[in-house]
Formats: C-alpha cells, sequence, structure tokens
C-alpha cells in the first residue's frame, strides 16, 4: 500500500510538471514578446477648426491668420502641434498663404512646417487692384517659419515658380518681408521668356 501511495504522489507530481510546462510553452508561444511604448505626449487642451487672428497695434495694416484642422499643446513640453496649417500674412505690399498637411512649434517660437508646404505670395499692382495671379510659388517638404523675423529656412528641395522661370535647389534661407530668397546648392532654372 505504501508503494501505490508513492506511486500516485510521483506520478501527480511529474503530470503537474508536464502540465506547468506545456502552458508556460503556450504563453511564450501565444504572447508575444510586447515592445516597449512609447509613451504619447499628453496634451492639456486642443482645439477643432480653429482661426487665430492677431492685428499690430502699430501698423494695423499688417494682419496675421492662423487657421487649423487640430491644434494640441501640453504644457509640459510646451510644444504645440496641429494638422493643416494655414498662416495668411497680410501687408500694404504682398498678401502671403503658407499652407501644410502638419506643422508644430516649441516654445512659441519658429513654426516647423511638414507634409506638401507650399507658399503662395500675391503682390498686388495697385491700392485699387486685386492680383489674382501669384508672382512668387515655393514647395517643399519642410520649412521653418520664424514669424518674429520673417524667415524661412530649409534643408529640403525647394521648387521656386514665378512668372517666367521655375527655379530648383537644395536648401533655403528667404525673408517674407524683403521677399529675398537664396538657394543653397544644386541650383538650375528653367527660364521661359514671356511672348508679346
Amino acid at each position: 500500500m505504501r508503494l501505490s501511495t508513492i506511486r500516485i504522489t510521483l506520478f501527480t507530481f511529474i503530470l503537474s510538471l508536464v502540465v506547468l510546462w506545456v502552458i508556460n510553452l503556450q504563453n511564450q508561444q501565444g504572447h508575444p514578446k510586447q515592445e516597449a511604448l512609447t509613451p504619447q505626449e499628453v496634451y492639456n487642451w486642443q482645439s477643432f477648426q480653429s482661426t487665430i487672428w492677431e492685428i499690430s497695434r502699430h501698423q494695423p495694416e499688417q494682419k496675421t491668420t492662423i487657421q487649423t484642422q487640430t491644434w494640441q499643446y501640453s504644457d509640459a513640453s510646451k510644444l504645440s502641434q496641429f494638422t493643416q496649417p494655414k498662416i495668411t500674412l497680410v501687408t500694404p505690399n504682398n498678401i502671403t498663404l503658407i499652407q501644410s498637411q502638419t506643422g508644430q512649434t516649441l516654445n512659441n517660437e519658429a513654426i516647423e512646417l511638414s507634409k506638401n508646404v507650399t507658399i503662395t505670395q500675391y503682390s498686388p499692382n495697385d491700392q485699387n487692384s486685386k492680383n489674382t495671379t501669384p508672382s512668387i510659388i515655393l514647395s517643399t517638404q519642410n520649412i521653418t517659419y520664424n514669424a518674429t523675423l520673417s524667415e524661412l529656412i530649409s534643408r529640403d528641395t525647394i521648387t521656386l515658380t514665378q512668372e517666367n522661370s521655375v527655379t530648383t535647389g537644395v536648401g533655403l534661407y528667404g525673408n517674407l518681408q524683403t521677399g529675398s530668397f537664396q538657394l543653397m546648392s544644386n541650383v538650375q532654372t528653367i527660364y521661359q521668356p514671356r511672348h508679346p
């Protein structure tokens, strides 16, 4: 009788080990290792379909409008992220429209725009006429816009279309106030003279 009790105990112990081994094997195969998740940014506020206007006290003829599909802001990182930004700058000399698919700004400084960035500038011929033909169209994938200095900086490929020419290059420094644009390298221009 003692031998059968030892056999049953031993058999139960071995069976338990086999069951634990099978369960462990199934857990390892059935549940792949989870990759470390990156923590997502926590936003303190967000807005949808928003428009912001800025009118200078000292120069009321200068106006800035920022429109976005979504705008999210984090107090902890001072990071603003937005989709479908559209910035309109109105001055006495021209109207500039800056658009992209996404954008972000850190500490409310320069705005980094990305994905299909287009900058279109209209220069009215005189005060009474509204020119609907753009004088400059600039397109790229990534650009940084500093509103305080009116500067544009990019390291990507740039296409600059003007009335009679299309210029491409890599890297850009531009100033929207002065209307000067400097392409840094690999500059190529196709000139199309106007026919009378």
